[in-house]
């Protein structure tokens, strides 16, 4: 059983590994099991292996898991680093949350620690309970592909190399191993969904709907979401252009295209603008292409979609980012990067608005809306404008979008 998780291991970061990785470790079974066999791996690939505990804060078990944790990383001369989450109120989705928190800590720590890749100890288990919560969501290819073996978040690559595995053989390899776990205790808590759904599947498994079958649906619909994903990049390199930090569609052949390439097309727009991790809702989805064929104005996801003439433009709503300042040199709207002939610390980078547009004579020489070029980073300095890089172009003054024009199209591709 070791060697085939091995394989797993070296299967899911091929032929060229990186120098330095990073593990998630809660001290349940699949992570600890996964510490074991990436621990031997790293070893075999000269490879430097760390180690990551994320504490909610929420459960006086914990402790006992992360001493779990500790004593196995000390047994296999590995450094154990803890983080602690502590930004629930009480309010909103409680998994949701920390599931998103424990993200950003890990994140921010692989970066402290020059890290790329973060191994996660998801299963086959967790893959069919995925595809289940997606169905009752009525999930689409996307929802039903689940998880991915591997995806990029927050600039961290995260990898899942038990994904095709059974928990049940983790828990075969723990026992033969002679290996401590805990148990989560809130995995018996049936107010959660997840447990509901793992109930559902014990059932599900007397009819032939068990976690090999549906982790193979899950397998089928990433493959059907890469072909999708593909169209929609050559449909996008042939009719979309990023001017400005707007994006413009050529509207004829937008509405020629299959409905759900639109609709993918769309939702990469509105996500690469605004930098949200999660698309809009489906039924908001529909609403924004009704209104690109007719024409309409619609706001959605902090961004706004125009139609003029024979563009569809898509751009950030002022709305969404009239309060964001930052001095020059740090990033605007978490995509632009202004630069210029003075740093002072006074002098601020924001939205350049519409009451400063009959100032700027040449503003329309860009081309683009008004709404678009209003939401444009500017220079100011108590309250006057020191340049408008993008409405009105200087040589002293710049703006770059992160990446480049092209990291819109690449992202598209970045699953």
């Amino acid at each position: 059983m070791g060697n085939r998780l091995l394989d797993a291991v070296a299967a899911a970061f091929g032929p060229r590994p990186p120098e330095r990785m990073g593990v998630a470790v809660s001290g349940g079974g699949d992570s600890i099991a996964l510490l074991s066999i990436l621990a031997r791996y790293a070893y075999e690939q000269r490879i430097e292996l760390h180690v990551i505990t994320v504490d909610h804060g929420l459960r006086p078990e914990t402790k006992e898991e992360i001493k779990v944790v500790t004593g196995l990383c000390h047994k296999l001369g590995l450094q154990h680093h803890l983080e602690y989450w502590t930004n629930w109120d009480g309010h909103g989705n409680l998994q949701a949350q920390a599931r998103d928190g424990r993200y950003t800590l890990m994140a921010d720590w692989a970066y402290a620690h020059q890290i790329t890749h973060v191994a996660l100890g998801h299963t086959a288990d967790d893959q069919a309970e995925t595809v289940l919560m997606r169905m009752a969501r009525s999930g689409g290819v996307d929802g039903l592909s689940a998880m991915s073996p591997r995806h990029i978040r927050d600039g961290i690559t995260w990898v899942r190399p038990f994904l095709a595995i059974p928990r049940l053989d983790l828990r075969s390899y723990l026992q033969a191993a002679g290996l401590l776990w805990i148990d989560d205790p809130s995995n018996l808590n049936r107010d959660f969904e997840r447990i509901r759904i793992r109930d559902a599947l014990t059932v599900l498994e007397t009819l032939g709907i068990g976690v090999e079958a549906l982790a193979q649906v899950a397998g089928h619909m990433a493959q059907a979401r890469e072909a999708l994903d593909w169209q929609t990049f050559l449909a996008a390199r042939e009719l979309a252009d990023v001017r400005n930090g707007a994006i413009a569609l050529e509207v004829r052949r937008f509405r020629t295209l299959p409905t759900e390439i639109k609709r993918r097309l769309l939702v990469h727009c509105l996500t690469w603008l605004s930098g949200s991790t999660y698309p809009p809702r489906r039924d908001a989805m529909s609403r924004a292409l009704e209104a690109v064929q007719t024409g309409q104005t619609i706001t959605l996801n902090g961004c706004q979609i125009s139609t003029e003439d024979q563009t569809v433009w898509l751009y950030r709503e002022l709305k969404a980012v009239a309060e964001m300042v930052v001095e020059v040199g740090d990033v605007w709207d978490d995509r632009w990067f202004v630069d210029g002939p003075d740093d002072d610390p006074d002098i601020e980078v924001r939205a350049l608005g519409y009451d400063i547009l009959p100032e700027l004579e040449n503003w329309r020489d860009s081309g683009m809306p008004r709404a678009a070029i209003a939401v444009t980073p500017s220079v100011w300095y108590e309250g006057r404008l020191v340049a408008a890089p993008i409405a009105a172009p200087d040589d002293e003054w710049s703006a770059e979008l992160e990446g480049g024009p092209d990291a819109f199209f690449a992202a598209l591709l970045s699953h």
